[in-house]
Parts: structure tokens; sequence; C-alpha cells
């Protein structure tokens, strides 16, 4: 799933200070993964960090995603629950949509 574009350091070019937000799942990392306008992934975005209810969301859903990963169990080093993700899976969908309503409420407001 990728968001919108997001304008930062009051850039005026379109191609200027243009950053990316991706919904990646990862082992160790939320989910919200954001992109400089050179490509490469970006620490401690202010946009992200900055924002309670996103920093939540964000924890919450990598909690949940580090919680499928098993290790030294099943006879392999590394083992993927996928029945728990498959379980799962309208619980983090849910989470990542209340996300966006809250968001947009948010956003209203202002």
């Amino acid at each position: 799933m990728k968001l919108p574009y997001c304008m930062v350091n009051g850039g005026n070019n379109k191609d200027e200070n243009m950053y990316t937000v991706k919904i990646i799942h990862e082992f160790i990392h939320g989910p919200i993964w954001v992109y400089g306008p050179d490509g490469v992934s970006v620490w401690e975005y202010p946009l992200i960090h900055n924002d309670s209810i996103l920093t939540t969301v964000n924890e919450k859903a990598a909690d949940m995603f580090d919680g499928y990963y098993e290790f030294d169990t099943h006879d392999v080093p590394c083992w993927f629950d996928n029945e728990k993700e498959k379980a799962e899976k309208e619980i983090m969908l849910d989470l990542m949509i209340r996300y966006n309503k809250l968001r947009k409420l948010k956003e209203a407001k202002k």
C-alpha cells in the first residue's frame, strides 16, 4: 500500500523535498516507512515520530507482526507463523483503517 507524497521543508517545486510513505511489514520495524527524495529510507521523520496516534498505531502493528516470528522452534532457526498472521489479518487491517480515519479527522480540524 502506498500513501500520498508529503511536502516538507516548505519546498515549492513538486520534485523538491518530496517524501514517500509506504506500508511495509518487516521484523523489528513498524510498518510505516518513509523514503526521502533520493529513495533512501529516513529514520526519525517528524511527520511520523511527532504524531502520537501514528506512533501508537505503528508500534502496535510492529508488535503484532514481530509476534509472528519464533526462534529456535519447529526445528528451524527462524519460523514465521502464517496461521497466526492469517488469524490476525482483520485486526491488522482494522488498525490501518482506524489510523487512516483518525488521521483524516485530525487533518479536518486544522
